[in-house]
């Protein structure tokens, strides 16, 4: 027998025990426990059978008969210990809000390639754009069981990739790609003078002449402006992360940039500059009217009205209010950064030093837009190449 129960007397108290044998585990090692001091024999057996279900629970899991959902909830604990905060956040809402309906409570190892197969065509049907991820999210999971040893292979990785939409630079010239003119952009920030908020006028100046991300902006402390060198340095950012890994609430942290591209010092011009600074003296006024320390090393630039992080998509208000006053075009904020691009173009400053200064770890979308905006640029090199021929050809 596996069990036996007996009663017994302690401090001339009527009690009772167990012993047991639960099984062997994975390693073969034999599971034996005693349980004592419980008032009634039925006691004793509810707490006996609960550490067998939990012993055998435990057991079918090494066998591979986990669910999904079960995978899942010890991958994401250990991949808390290696991503940022950030990455956490975006792996939760695919798994959690798209991946789960159909995967959640199917054991691991009856899900089949072909059933992974008509998962993605139904992200893709109903329309996510972040399809990929959510596909490349569940190999993540699938591939964690395989180094538990818990499957032998990936159905969902032998699944037919989805691409991320994105424009081919050889096709470029067929898409439409949406930015303001120099004249656009003129108006725009001269909209946001006339708006009268100090804050809100300098943001979308630093935004226009930086080509820095929303976020990258939102970041900055005024120990990264240096304003004997004109300089700024870019190297945080702000994100969502989890403010309870029990629920789905967020909070805003900064945190350093994902590659070392996006990490640099940019010039900045002397215009630039002289609103910065006379933003930091009014930021400074009305910090101290608040009640706010405003000398403090890591003062941010752009608070909120409490003196913290503004959440990222703080900006797009702002940007909602002033192009809704004024009717003006508009744009997104990520349109921000190709038209500091295609104006850095238009200002003849070479490919690498646009991609240094917008922070891109590769040329593609640099050179997207670079044409896009810029055709004539190839064009006009080739004149200048033949012009320089004739004009050197007796020299050697």
């Amino acid at each position: 027998m596996s069990v036996s129960f007996k009663q017994y007397t302690k401090y001339n108290k009527k009690l009772w025990k167990f012993q047991c044998y639960l099984g062997k585990t994975e390693f073969g090692e034999e599971v034996r426990t005693t349980r004592s001091g419980f008032q009634t024999k039925k006691d004793a057996q509810q707490v006996y059978r609960q550490l067998q279900l939990d012993f055998d629970r435990n057991l079918i899991k090494m066998n591979g008969n986990i669910t999904f959902k079960e995978l899942y909830e010890e991958f994401i604990e250990q991949y808390r210990l290696k991503v940022k905060p950030s990455t956490i956040m975006i792996t939760r809402r695919a798994i959690e809000d798209h991946a789960l309906e159909y995967f959640g409570d199917k054991k691991i190892n009856d899900i089949s390639v072909r059933f992974c197969t008509q998962v993605n065509r139904r992200w893709i049907r109903d329309g996510y754009k972040q399809a990929y991820y959510f596909r490349r999210a569940v190999a993540q999971i699938f591939q964690y069981g395989i180094q538990q040893e818990l499957i032998t292979e990936n159905p969902m990785r032998k699944t037919e990739p989805i691409k991320r939409q994105e424009i081919d630079e050889h096709l470029v010239a067929t898409e439409t790609m949406t930015a303001y003119t120099p004249k656009e952009l003129a108006l725009f920030l001269d909209s946001c003078k006339k708006h009268g908020n100090k804050k809100i006028e300098t943001y979308f100046r630093v935004l226009s002449y930086t080509g820095a991300r929303k976020s990258e902006i939102l970041a900055l402390e005024w120990n990264d402006i240096n304003f004997e060198t004109n300089k700024l340095i870019i190297s945080k950012t702000l994100a969502e992360v989890e403010s309870d890994p029990t629920t789905k609430i967020t909070k805003v942290a900064s945190q350093s940039a994902k590659t070392n591209a996006g990490k640099r010092t940019i010039s900045i011009d002397s215009e630039t500059m002289t609103m910065l600074q006379e933003w930091k003296t009014r930021q400074q006024l009305e910090l101290t009217i608040l009640g706010f320390k405003s000398t403090s090393k890591h003062q941010l630039v752009f608070p909120n009205r409490e003196n913290m992080f503004c959440r990222p998509g703080q900006a797009n208000d702002w940007y909602d209010v002033i192009a809704t006053k004024y009717n003006l075009k508009r744009i997104t904020l990520h349109e921000f950064r190709k038209t500091h691009v295609s104006l850095c173009a238009m200002a003849d400053m070479n490919l690498e030093d646009i991609m240094y200064r917008v922070g891109h770890k590769d040329s593609k979308m640099t050179r997207q837009v670079y044409n896009y905006f810029y055709p004539e640029r190839e064009e006009r090199s080739a004149d200048q190449f033949a012009k320089f021929i004739e004009k050197e050809k007796y020299l050697f």
